[in-house]
């Protein structure tokens, strides 16, 4: 490609604002996530950038249990807020598990 036509490339959108940085860094995260997911019992199976919800499945375990709200606490600490877990629905050996990504003032106030 000659200088001119690089010069002239205009496919490319730069990116300044605060919350499209915010989604890109998330989206990041989440990659990774799926990335190890296949090395890890649990995976977070919903997630969307602009709500504050996630959806784990995971196996039926103390240790799944605890690694899940890790992670939930993870997510939600990179939007500066808490989980909070919503619902929980298990068989003998599965999980599917919920989290709300709250502001902490919230979480005080309506005793959460």
């Amino acid at each position: 490609m000659t200088t001119a036509a690089v010069a002239g490339d205009t496919s490319i959108t730069r990116v300044d604002s605060p919350s499209a940085i915010a989604t890109l860094m998330i989206n990041r995260v989440l990659l990774l996530l799926f990335l190890l997911a296949g090395c890890a019992d649990t995976m977070l199976v919903g997630f969307g950038a602009d709500t504050n919800y996630l959806t784990f499945d995971h196996p039926n375990s103390e240790k799944a249990i605890a690694d899940v709200r890790t992670r939930a606490e993870r997510l939600c600490q990179q939007r500066k807020q808490v989980a909070i877990r919503t619902a929980s629905v298990c068989s003998l050996t599965k999980c599917v598990t919920d989290y709300q990504c709250a502001d902490e003032a919230d979480v005080i106030r309506y005793g959460l």
